[in-house]
């Protein structure tokens, strides 16, 4: 990897960092809404599931279209001044994602499956193209501000720890409510999911909103007494053609978007598998996610830390298998009704999650020997290509959800489910899981080795 920058007279304090991190409380909690609760609440609503896995699947890709064009245009984009090149943007996409979010969760169920299908398809394409507006240029930031491994690694530390609370937010307000509302009823369900999504549609907005006068407050800080430096341009289809060239890089795309299928069909099978084969409450469930994310916020410092003296691709390796072992021996023998083994898989699940931090940073520290080497301003560019395939992996984890339902016979509209039925999201949820991890985590690996040739090269 690059080498430590001499030192800067500009330097970054946590209370910038936690400035930068703020809009990751409210879009982590519209996240977990997006891939827990969205293919249940169409489902619920009169939507097979197949068809609702369709409609998520056309717009998570157009997403992923479109996050390599945003990279580009911030890239591209014309300043004065460095606040200027960005910080449009992430305004721009804070104002819109608050109203689009709540009404992608008020979907209009006495109009019928086509009404249905029409408010899933047009609103996600709303929520995640003004989320494109924002995360692109949010993660360029990144590497605009900081030329230290160390110092991204914690800046993408902040972010997951930011996270991890808006996931707390997440979890937490669709618990509380529910004890306002009759979870055994499918129209208070529905209810209880626009009740959410208006106010965490409110909380992303305002989060990126105050992060984004935050990276705006210390990009002016950094480029006070000193002009815009202006790179080298570069042409969209060398990048391309660049990065897949690259050893490292396609072994950490192919590792990432293996692992990012897994999470995205893991979470959406989270519901299904605890509701119907565990047989646990809504409160119950919160509960199990609280203790997951809480485990998460407080692992986050110790992979940073440990990174340090093993490396992050190593220590990732690590990580994640053992979170592949202990999902595919686990959770098909778990004991239905039982909460407290769930509460301890839950808890150690969640030290082994937070190491994603380490993957986050690897590739930032990727895109900064890019920079390095070519003189070339590309971090909008290759954060919209890594925004783009988590995207797309997200797509297939859902859509392989809302398949893998409907071939094993999960019925719409209801909260019971067959024997049968419960046992195969068990294996789904376990084992079925543990394949993409395991497969992401070998090429996680081979990254490492790669390394080790280049440097004896």
């Amino acid at each position: 990897m690059n080498a430590e920058p001499p030192h800067s007279p500009f330097s970054i304090h946590w209370p910038q960092k936690a400035g930068y991190s703020f809009a990751s409380v409210g879009l982590s909690a519209i996240e977990l809404m997006l891939q827990v609760f969205l293919l249940e609440l169409y489902i619920l609503a009169g939507l097979a599931p197949s068809m609702a896995g369709f409609a998520i699947a056309i717009a998570v890709i157009w997403d992923a279209v479109s996050d390599p064009l945003m990279g580009i245009l911030s890239d591209k984009t014309p300043a004065s001044k460095i606040e200027g090149k960005r910080v449009p943007y992430l305004l721009t996409g804070a104002a819109i994602i608050g109203f689009a979010f709540y009404s992608l969760f008020s979907p209009p169920v006495e109009s019928g499956p086509n009404a249905l299908f029409a408010n899933l398809l047009v609103w996600y394409l709303v929520v995640n193209t003004a989320m494109t507006l924002f995360s692109v240029p949010h993660l360029s930031v990144v590497n605009d501000l900081s030329r230290s491994e160390q110092e991204r690694a914690t800046f993408f530390g902040w972010r997951i720890v930011a996270g991890s609370v808006g996931l707390l937010l997440g979890i937490g307000l669709p618990a509380y409510l529910a004890f306002q509302f009759d979870g055994s009823s499918i129209a208070n369900t529905l209810e209880l999911r626009s009740a959410t999504g208006l106010a965490l549609g409110l909380t992303a907005s305002a989060g990126c909103l105050f992060s984004g006068l935050s990276i705006w407050r210390a990009l002016k800080e950094k480029g006070k007494g000193s002009p815009l430096k202006v790179s080298v341009s570069y042409r969209t289809v060398e990048i391309f053609k660049e990065s897949v060239r690259s050893p490292f890089f396609v072994l950490l795309v192919f590792g990432f978007m293996a692992i990012a299928v897994g999470r995205s069909f893991n979470s959406s099978l989270a519901l299904p598998y605890y509701k119907t084969t565990l047989k646990l409450k809504e409160e119950q469930i919160g509960l199990i996610l609280l203790v997951l994310t809480v485990f998460i916020i407080l692992a986050v410092p110790m992979w940073v830390h440990f990174s340090k003296a093993i490396g992050k691709a190593r220590l990732f390796f690590g990580a994640v298998m053992s979170l592949a072992l202990l999902s595919s021996i686990v959770y098909p023998i778990l004991p239905v009704g039982l909460l407290w083994p769930v509460i301890l898989i839950a808890g150690t699940g969640g030290v082994l999650v937070a190491s994603i931090v380490l993957l986050e940073s690897l590739f930032s520290d990727f895109i900064e020997d890019e920079i390095t080497r070519t003189s070339k301003n590309v971090s909008g560019v290759y954060y919209g290509i890594w925004r783009m395939l988590s995207k797309v992996a997200r797509a297939l984890g859902i859509a392989c959800t809302g398949l893998f339902l409907s071939l094993v016979g999960y019925e719409q509209g209801s909260l019971i489910q067959a024997p049968s039925i419960e046992r195969s999201i068990a294996w789904a949820f376990g084992p079925g899981v543990a394949v993409f991890f395991t497969a992401g985590g070998w090429c996680i690996y081979k990254t490492t080795l790669y390394y080790n040739r280049k440097s004896q090269q």
